[in-house]
């Protein structure tokens, strides 16, 4: 009988403990993304929950600044994939064909805002210096913009078009969040 009763009051503290997570797990994560909702609607930026609810890693954090660090590695990521994409595209186009030629004015742009994201743009975060990270970041998402004017001008269709735009995506949350973190200086009023 004694160990009819353990049993049972084994069971039932596994079971208390089971239900106790089940409750507490899921209003973490709601809570993360309010945070996330309510942080991206100060910035105005309709594709900001979007992009940073893709990233799992999002859900971890819990300030702003946290959160615009997220964003940054995403639009690092962007940029980095946007290389290898590069080089895998370009081996189906020649040099010296319209295709090859954008590519190449891509891979340019693309390999400086990798560079810009990653080393300088990660600094100035870090280091507290959020209008040089803003700016850096800015520029970085203009990438995006070689890569669409490099097949304008090469009069031919993007293939690259779903990638630039990820990068703008990407990038402008980024901006958009440190931005956040900019203090105002105090008015004389």
């Amino acid at each position: 009988m004694a160990m009819a009763t353990y049993a049972t009051t084994t069971t039932t503290m596994v079971l208390v403990v089971v239900l106790s997570i089940s409750t507490i797990v899921p209003a973490v994560a709601m809570a993360d993304a309010g945070f996330i909702a309510t942080t991206c609607s100060k910035t105005h930026n309709a594709k900001c929950v979007a992009v940073l609810t893709a990233n799992p890693d999002s859900a971890d954090v819990s300030t702003v600044s946290d959160l615009a660090g997220a964003a940054l590695d995403l639009a690092v990521a962007a940029a980095s994939d946007a290389g290898a994409l590069i080089n895998d595209r370009s081996s189906r186009y020649g040099g010296g064909t319209p295709e090859g030629d954008a590519l190449r004015a891509c891979s340019g742009a693309y390999f400086d805002a990798a560079n810009d994201l990653d080393i300088d743009a990660h600094d100035s975060l870090g280091s507290g210096d959020y209008a040089a990270a803003s700016r850096l970041v800015s520029g970085a998402g203009g990438a995006a913009d070689t890569c669409d004017a490099a097949f304008a001008a090469a009069k031919v269709s993007s293939v690259m078009a779903d990638v630039d735009q990820k990068m703008k995506d990407r990038c402008s949350v980024a901006r958009d969040l440190i931005n956040l973190l900019i203090k105002l200086p105090p008015t004389d009023n």
